[in-house]
């Protein structure tokens, strides 16, 4: 099986490396983007099977950077996290889904081995 791509988006560093830890060790590449904009140079550059997008940033937001990297990048699988849980989040995951995002529910801070699972699926699912 060749290589898998992922690249997580977040504004928070910190994040980088649960996903490195998680998903190195069992084969996947893992790139990081700590903007949208950024995001959207390094899609436009390489191609990626699982693109995770932090909802909420500063500058593009995960709506606007799922709709942006879905335009470059279509044949990725575009999915939500976030760390906060607010008022707006229901209708914010459903432009995310409309944007051509995937959300499964995957909320910091992570349990062991959801990332993992999390990926899989995403991998798994139909587009």
């Amino acid at each position: 099986m060749a290589e898998k791509r992922v690249l997580v988006v977040d504004d928070v560093e910190i994040v980088f490396s649960a996903f490195k830890e998680e998903l190195e060790k069992e084969g996947f590449r893992v790139d990081t983007a700590l903007s949208g904009e950024a995001a959207l140079q390094k899609a436009s550059r390489e191609q990626y099977d699982v693109i995770y997008i932090d909802m909420v940033m500063p500058g593009m937001d995960g709506v606007e950077t799922c709709r942006a990297i879905k335009d470059i990048s279509p044949a990725s699988r575009l999915v939500a996290m976030t760390g906060q849980i607010y008022s707006g989040l229901a209708n914010k995951e459903l432009e995310f889904v409309k944007a051509g995002g995937k959300v499964y529910y995957l909320y910091k801070p992570f349990q062991s081995g959801e990332i993992l699972q999390v990926t899989i699926k995403a991998l798994s699912a139909k587009n």
